[in-house]
């Protein structure tokens, strides 16, 4: 007897259902979709529970008729394509027809829909696979469709959903980005019962990016156009200043379809080239169009990832448009419009065309007359007089000149006590510690050091519920999203125990009432951006023990020395000793190594 069998159809739609219904943003993503497919001007996203106990989808576009509301549930039933050469020039979002059967096998689903030009609607029930006859019914124009319970029915898949709050703001995200992808339709997001995003039909781009990520970010964007062998580039990239540890601020939008696609973010990488420091990721809102037949975007369950058929000339035209626009970022100053960075930097080309620098005749060794230094950048021009004669090592007001009685002297080092040995150590580039040791040296890191030292304090502060708070006067208010402050308020109780101490101000705003007394040149706006990209991070911190582990590394290294602070020699000490009164003091608290040291040996054999 034959082994192999037809899967049952309920089956094969689970088994579909585990690649395109990952989770309820998944089903928030595809439902609205199908409504922008739909003509829609306007869309509403209910939630309740996350997503997971109802996502409802209402729509004014076109709807559907009784007859095609009998297929809806059925899967690889579409209307946006019918003949195999259909899939070389896809425009619309949604195209397999495996969505709605894939939802109807794992979850309590109802349509209600009322074609434009009809006077009456009609609905269907799917329930874990099993559709209802077609009833009619009355109704708005347009479709409504509720998902509810979903994964009722498959418990295994239940448990690897992450909480509530984290649920939400996927769900948050999808309906954010599809909104910024669509100018035309206004969208509006409810929570249970609170609402918790919305746009209005028209808003154009640039308002909507200062609707969901505030009039920080907003004011500084620099505007992006570019057109080339039938491609379309738009949008705006932010200054180098406003880089993030992720690629979350990323937004691409092919043909109206959000991508995260690794090609495009190679892209803003080189765009960016120079500009960011290593393992940071620029902030950028950017528009491509393009020839549907130029790009397969049937290479991914979700419709995220794309194929480009001839990548590189697409490549290079990105790059080239993007380059061009952040090297305009960047000569932006804080607080300065568009406008003004532009009409500054055509006035600087203009006086670096007619502008000639003779050079300067060389002083001798040890002369007072100053090499005249000019700058040449995109901010203003200044001049800085550097003193011939400089010696290598702190200025005499920085560390102290002592030494041991009878001690060879060495130029630039002192002398000093720390952790039972006495030898020399001296400060490199304002960024090491060299330190003498009996059977050779070590190079210190000041910041990594100083940076697991503050580490260790904050954390046994936290341990013994002692975390000192610094109270403002007058609380800060910091511009944010709907989501972002929902993300916050969601950990209020977990910051609170490490001294951070916030409130809801509005929608969109949050008011910080307190800072950890530890914190270095406390700047709350700093803080509470710091916190939204730790707590933002896809879910990856499931409960309050995490969130306070993270956010102590984060507080750590925004507190502590860091790369260019100048040392005095008591400083240095006190560092060491410090230090040395640690369990462990070799790396600092993201892993990176403290100090290398190398033996007599070592050098020898160099």
């Amino acid at each position: 007897m034959g082994r192999i069998a037809v899967l049952p159809e309920v089956v094969k739609n689970q088994i579909a259902a585990g690649e395109v219904i990952e989770r309820p943003a998944s089903v928030v993503k595809e439902l609205t979709e199908n409504a922008i497919d739909a003509g829609a001007t306007q869309i509403r996203v209910d939630l309740e529970g996350g997503g997971v106990g109802l996502v409802r989808v209402v729509d004014d576009g076109v709807g559907m008729d009784a007859e095609d509301l009998a297929l809806a549930f059925e899967g690889h039933a579409t209307s946006k394509l019918s003949e195999p050469s259909d899939l070389e020039h896809i425009a619309s979002l949604g195209f397999r027809g495996e969505a709605l059967a894939s939802m109807g096998s794992v979850a309590r689903c109802r349509i209600l829909s009322r074609p434009t030009d009809a006077t009456v609607g009609a609905t269907v029930v799917a329930e874990g696979g099993r559709v209802q006859d077609v009833l009619e019914a009355g109704g708005p124009r347009g479709t409504t469709l509720e998902v509810r319970d979903l994964f009722y029915n498959i418990p295994a898949r239940r448990q690897f959903l992450k909480r509530t709050s984290t649920e939400l703001a996927r769900c948050v995200d999808v309906v954010q980005r599809l909104a910024l992808a669509h100018d035309g339709i206004g969208f509006v997001m409810t929570s249970d019962g609170k609402r918790v995003f919305d746009v209005e039909p028209g808003m154009d781009f640039l308002g909507r990016i200062r609707r969901t990520f505030g009039a920080e970010l907003a004011d500084h964007l620099m505007p992006v156009e570019a057109a080339s062998n039938g491609m379309r580039l738009s949008g705006f990239v932010a200054p180098p200043r406003f880089a993030r540890r992720d690629t979350a601020r990323q937004m691409w939008f092919l043909n109206g379809r959000m991508l995260r696609d690794k090609l495009l973010i190679r892209v803003l990488k080189d765009a960016y080239h120079g500009f960011i420091e290593h393992g940071r990721q620029p902030v950028a809102f950017l528009r491509l169009s393009l020839d549907p037949a130029r790009v397969d975007v049937n290479v991914h369950p979700a419709k995220a990832e794309v194929r480009f058929r001839d990548s590189r000339p697409i490549f290079g035209f990105l790059v080239k448009a993007l380059r061009a626009a952040v090297v305009e970022t960047d000569m932006a100053t804080p607080g300065e419009s568009l406008m003004e960075t532009r009409a500054r930097r055509e006035a600087r080309e203009a006086e670096l065309r007619t502008e000639y620098l003779p050079l300067p005749s060389t002083p001798s060794r040890g002369g007072q007359d100053p090499i005249v230094v000019r700058e040449v950048s995109g901010r203003p021009l200044h001049e800085t007089p550097v003193q011939g004669g400089a010696t290598f090592g702190a200025p005499e007001s920085t560390v102290a000149q002592f030494r041991p009685k009878g001690a060879e002297e060495v130029v630039g080092m002192e002398w000093g006590t720390v952790d039972g040995f006495q030898g020399p150590f001296i400060q490199v580039d304002r960024t090491y510690i060299v330190r003498g040791l009996p059977d050779g040296f070590e190079i210190i890191d000041q910041h990594a050091l100083h940076e697991r030292l503050t580490y260790e304090l904050m954390r046994q502060d936290v341990r013994e519920n002692s975390v000192a708070v610094q109270r403002l006067l007058i609380p800060e208010t910091v511009d944010c999203s709907r989501a972002d402050v929902g993300l916050l308020m969601g950990h209020q109780e977990a910051l609170e125990r490490i001294g951070i101490v916030i409130e809801a101000f509005g929608e969109a705003t949050l008011a910080v009432h307190g800072l950890p007394s530890r914190l270095k040149n406390p700047d709350a706006e700093g803080v509470v951006r710091d916190l939204i990209e730790i707590l933002g991070r896809d879910g990856k911190l499931p409960d309050a023990e995490d969130v306070i582990e993270e956010v102590l590394h984060s507080a750590a290294c925004r507190s502590s020395i860091m790369a260019g602070d100048e040392l005095r020699e008591s400083d240095i000490q006190s560092l060491l000793q410090r230090a040395a009164q640690l369990e462990s003091d070799q790396t600092c608290p993201h892993s990176r190594p403290t100090r290398v040291r190398f033996t007599l040996a070592d050098l020898e054999k160099a």
